[in-house]
């Protein structure tokens, strides 16, 4: 199909789910300043809650967790450590491998976190029936997985 074939609605899809995950992050990074935690942003987020079961997760267990890029994991962690959030130590299995957990600081956030989630979970279904997010979730599975496939294919040609 041709882009002049395209509805509008097709060609700015990924347009309005990138702004659509920025305005997110901008709710998520406000509610959290709300609680006094000033200098993180949502992917902090990601790691705390990752942590929040308590486990030791090494660096490459986070990053597959929140699928982002181990460096950029690494550079996270250092900033909740730097603010007293997290702690990282060697493995006793494998020293080699250093393992991020929560302090109790980090723990506190627990409850802040769980509120935070509801706050974003009741914004984002205003005025969106059940049926319509089952739709469009479909949709964006769809799409994602395309891409993943089309960015597969092209690295292996």
């Amino acid at each position: 199909m041709s882009m002049g074939a395209m509805s509008a609605d097709a060609q700015g899809f990924v347009s309005s789910l990138s702004r659509t995950l920025r305005e997110a992050n901008r709710f998520i990074v406000e509610k959290m300043t709300e609680r006094g935690m000033e200098g993180l942003v949502s992917s902090h987020g990601d790691i705390l809650v990752a942590l929040f079961d308590g486990q030791p997760l090494s660096m490459q267990e986070l990053a597959a967790r929140i699928h982002r890029d181990p460096s950029t994991v690494t550079a996270l962690v250092k900033r909740l450590v730097k603010e007293g959030y997290a702690h990282t130590e060697r493995s006793a299995a494998d020293h080699r491998v250093v393992e991020v957990l929560l302090t109790k600081k980090g723990e506190a956030l627990r409850g802040d976190f769980d509120a935070i989630s509801k706050e974003l979970l009741a914004v984002q279904m205003q005025n969106v029936d059940e049926g319509e997010l089952h739709t469009a979730c479909a949709v964006l599975r769809q799409v994602q997985q395309n891409l993943v496939t089309a960015v597969q294919g092209a690295t292996t040609d």
